[in-house]
């Protein structure tokens, strides 16, 4: 009979467990693509043809309006990028370390003389959640090790390691090429629709 009660007990407390909560501000199964504001902050690495380097990057994503500060000695160097508007073709704004301040075509020649390579801006904000930008791609499937792989407007990204913990399952380890240009992002914290 004391066992009888005691199993009880313990179906009973199993019962009581606590669920965990969802983070504040997030609402469960989040769609990434109707997802509007949020912010990431890591590491990243850049290799191009003739330099490269390392540094971290503070994300903030607003509706369309992107800031994105790149600090370190990376390849692009220490700069603030804040792109507005259509993601096929958003407004740039390029600020470098030494108070340069450069926009529209200027900013998106600035960018791509310091990457190597065409940078798709408009894009970003779609691969960085896991997500294809609008317009052609290919994803493929999951390789062994669990990575996807996805490929548009020339680039080639790679997500090797995904986390669930800000309320979603968000990239958190990637890399990304086009040619000899390379990007490799670690994305340290998400912070979802704040």
């Amino acid at each position: 009979m004391r066992r009888h009660f005691l199993f009880a007990l313990l179906l009973l407390c199993a019962g009581c467990a606590v669920t965990p909560k969802q983070p504040s501000g997030v609402p469960a199964n989040v769609d990434l693509a109707q997802l509007d504001q949020w912010q990431a902050r890591g590491r990243l690495g850049v290799s191009g043809p003739e330099n490269g380097g390392s540094g971290s990057f503070d994300w903030q994503q607003r509706g369309d309006r992107t800031d994105l500060q790149i600090r370190g000695p990376v390849g692009v160097g220490s700069v603030r990028l804040q792109l507005r508007g259509d993601p096929a073709n958003p407004d740039l704004k390029l600020e470098t370390a030494d108070g340069r301040k450069l926009e529209s075509t200027d900013a998106w020649n600035e960018l791509e003389s310091r990457l190597g390579a065409q940078v798709p801006a408009g894009s970003l904000r779609f691969w960085i959640l896991g997500l294809a930008a609008p317009g052609e791609h290919v994803w493929h499937e999951a390789a062994p090790d669990g990575s996807v792989t996805l490929e548009q407007g020339g680039w080639r990204i790679d997500y090797q390691r995904y986390s669930t913990e800000p309320g979603a399952r968000v990239p958190v380890k990637m890399s990304a090429s086009n040619g000899a240009a390379r990007v490799r992002i670690v994305v340290d914290r998400w912070r979802l629709g704040q």
